[in-house]
């Protein structure tokens, strides 16, 4: 799990809505979590530090299995 920083803005500081959708922005944690914003967020809301999420780019084989040794070093 991802470590979320402790220095996050509060929902008034970044105009906290329900207009657009959280789960659509790079820095939303799935199920309800925020990388700027602090508390329990909406994935049906959105704020001003909405950003599009990065597309992956797809992986070959041999890029899985350099995950794979990244996350399990022996």
């Amino acid at each position: 799990m991802a470590e979320v920083p402790s220095a996050r803005l509060n929902k008034e500081e970044v105009r906290y809505r329900q207009h657009e959708k959280c789960m659509t922005c790079n820095y939303f944690y799935y199920p309800n979590s925020c990388e700027k914003v602090e508390g329990n967020v909406s994935q049906e809301a959105v704020c001003t530090k909405w950003e599009m999420q990065k597309k992956k780019e797809p992986m070959d084989g041999s890029s899985y299995m350099d995950e794979f040794k990244k996350a399990n070093p022996q």
